[in-house]
């Protein structure tokens, strides 16, 4: 068996991996021009690279056998590649009917997401505009005006992501799956029961600390707007989502980087700690223009090579610092990876694996050692801004483990029924269960399309709850197991996550490679004592 399998796997790493760098070129290409062509190209490959995995049933029989019997494999590297390209394998098992309509509203909505300006005042706007208005404006009526032009693209997405939701159930299902929710899972290695208990008791912990803290931002934002408390609506906060924490004029983060190189501020920090990415930026896409796409991602182009990018839409404020210091976690623990993996892993161990590192890193832009060794200023500054600093950090914790409560939740009923007639309804019954913001009186719009996840990135928001529990324990982790125990200016805490992290690649199982890093497995309590209690 163990020959069969690498013969196996290495032809089917042949065959897989130019077409996987081609799908992420591509990617990159729709994201940072956004022209029809791109589209185009990005619908074929996807076809042709789903069809590689279903044009020959006797390899899927292949696979499955050589899965099932993997105990009896003795090169443990041989044997998680056999477990990684099952997985990849699984994922791809679409009826040759849906492949080529399943390639093409994936690449619609990615197109869509991409080009798509709301219109406000008869004029296209980007999200960057709409969140200055949301961060600035004191007038009610030209914030929602604002907020319902950020609204406007789930309408323009929603036939096509229900259709996409039928299609991707019908093919989990044929293969024995409750849907492709659960597919999703089960091939991303988590325990759904496990998961949702977790995020239950996240839920009852956080219910009271975040009710506090919303009607403190509440009566601050009532009073700068003019209305009363109860009149508090969604477009009064400083995201169309509520996904990050709205500015109340108590402490102007904002300003603290008005002026100021972001990143040379992010390259510095990285210096720090002994990781380089300058080459990582060199290739990077930074700054806003039309025909790109307006979020943030990292993107590793070719798993054989260190072509790691970021695409960010720059401005000089707090928002856009911690997120360049995010996309460059991401792309520091691809670039790292142990050039002598096999290619099937040289991945990070998990998703929720590389969202911690890049969340310990987004972090630092509200970290006091950080304000004063990277960002320079002065010790008594940084002192009097330290407790804002630090409160400013919980408040977006558990502003951000809310909201993301309501796309984990709705997204697990929408594939359990996307035809059901209420699920206008049924994503303002979570906003106001979780994140405890009124509906707007009579609306009955799409406003879960407008999230590009649900159509780009499915099943994926659990992760970003795991990463921030994970970060956390890695936070612990660094603070009392690396010399000089501060993340800071600290070329240990480089080499820490290197050798602990980075250079395993996926290896390992996530949490048996978290409980190799750290010394435990997943241990929320990190988390908790830090944000909650």
């Amino acid at each position: 068996m163990e020959s069969e399998a690498r013969a196996f796997v290495d032809r089917l790493t042949a065959r897989v991996h130019p077409l996987l760098t081609e799908y992420a070129q591509a990617r990159w290409n729709l994201a940072t021009r956004g022209t029809s062509e791109d589209r185009a190209a990005l619908e074929r490959i996807g076809a042709a690279y789903t069809r590689l995995f279903t044009e020959d049933p006797a390899e899927w029989a292949t696979i499955q056998r050589l899965y099932q019997g993997r105990a009896a494999i003795g090169d443990e590297l041989l044997r998680r590649q056999v477990e990684r390209l099952y997985r990849m394998y699984a994922s791809e098992q679409i009826a040759p009917e849906h492949i080529d309509r399943i390639a093409a509203l994936e690449a619609a909505l990615s197109d869509l997401y991409t080009n798509f300006r709301g219109s406000l005042d008869g004029r296209p706007v980007s999200d960057n505009e709409i969140k200055t208005i949301l961060r600035e404006e004191a007038d009610s009526e030209v914030r929602r005006a604002a907020w319902e032009a950020s609204k406007q693209i789930g309408a323009a997405a929603r036939d096509n992501l229900l259709e996409l939701v039928a299609l991707r159930n019908q093919n989990a299902r044929a293969l024995g799956f409750r849907d492709y929710y659960a597919q999703a899972l089960n091939l991303q290695e988590i325990d759904e029961a496990e998961l949702f208990a977790l995020l239950e008791d996240l839920e009852q912990r956080t219910r009271e600390p975040f009710r506090v803290l919303k009607a403190r931002l509440d009566a601050a934002l009532a009073a700068r707007c003019g209305v009363r408390i109860e009149q508090v609506r969604p477009w009064h906060y400083s995201d169309p989502f509520f996904q990050e924490v709205p500015r109340t004029d108590t402490v102007d983060f904002d300003g603290l980087f008005a002026g100021q190189d972001i990143v040379a501020l992010a390259t510095r920090t990285y210096d720090g700690i002994g990781l380089e990415v300058r080459g990582i930026l060199a290739r990077s896409d930074l700054y806003e223009r039309a025909h790109k796409d307006q979020h943030a991602f990292c993107l590793h182009i070719d798993r054989a090579t260190d072509d790691v990018r970021v695409l960010c839409n720059i401005r000089p404020d707090a928002r856009w610092m911690e997120t360049l210091l995010h996309e460059l976690g991401h792309g520091v623990y691809d670039t790292y990876l142990a050039a002598d993996l096999p290619l099937l892993l040289r991945y990070p161990a998990h998703t929720n694996t590389t969202e911690a590192v890049a969340m310990l890193m987004g972090r630092l832009a509200r970290d006091a050692d950080w304000l004063t060794l990277v960002r320079g200023l002065p010790a008594d500054t940084v002192a009097d801004l330290a407790g804002a600093a630090r409160e400013q950090e919980r408040s977006k914790q558990l502003v951000f483990v809310r909201w993301a409560l309501v796309m984990v939740y709705f997204e697990r009923d929408l594939y359990a029924d996307p035809a059901r007639p209420d699920l206008n309804q049924l994503w303002w019954d979570y906003v106001e269960r979780f994140q405890m913001v009124p509906r707007p009186e009579g609306r009955d719009a799409p406003d879960w399309a407008a999230k590009y996840h649900l159509a780009g990135a499915p099943v994926y928001y659990h992760n970003y709850i795991l990463g921030e529990l994970t970060a956390s324990q890695l936070a612990h982790a660094i603070t009392t197991q690396v010399p000089g125990a501060r993340l800071v200016d600290n070329p240990e805490t480089g080499r820490f996550l290197c050798e602990r992290l980075f250079v395993h690649g996926a290896r390992f199982p996530w949490n048996e490679m978290l409980e190799r890093a750290t010394g435990e497995r997943l241990n929320p309590q990190y988390y908790v004592q830090e944000f909650v209690a």
